[in-house]
């Protein structure tokens, strides 16, 4: 977002100090997932469908991990949709053979 996009951005009145609050549009350079996130023991021994993935992510864990979109479902709606993050070579292995196999690009 530029100068000028920034100076458009009309501040609504009553301030609560949440950056929510202010209502700025998404950087459309930076991919993520707005969905509700889950963890790896969570996901054990239950089947579901990878969405979507973005590697290299760094996060406060560790550099080069994925993130990885999920459904349990393939038809479910996106509001079903979770996300993980992982750095684990048994399970990124998946992303990458789905990529591979479809043309799948993320």
């Amino acid at each position: 977002m530029d100068d000028n996009e920034i100076n458009k951005i009309k501040i609504p009145e009553g301030d609560d100090g949440t950056l929510s609050f202010l209502k700025l549009p998404p950087n459309k350079a930076s991919r993520r997932f707005n969905c509700r996130e889950t963890t790896q023991q969570q996901l054990t021994n239950k089947t579901f469908w990878i969405i979507d993935f973005i590697k290299d992510v760094d996060t406060k864990f560790g550099k080069n991990r994925y993130l990885v979109k999920i459904k349990e479902n393939k038809d479910d709606s996106e509001g079903k949709a979770e996300k993980f993050f992982t750095n684990s070579q048994d399970i990124n292995i998946y992303p990458r053979r789905t990529r591979e196999k479809t043309g799948f690009s993320a």
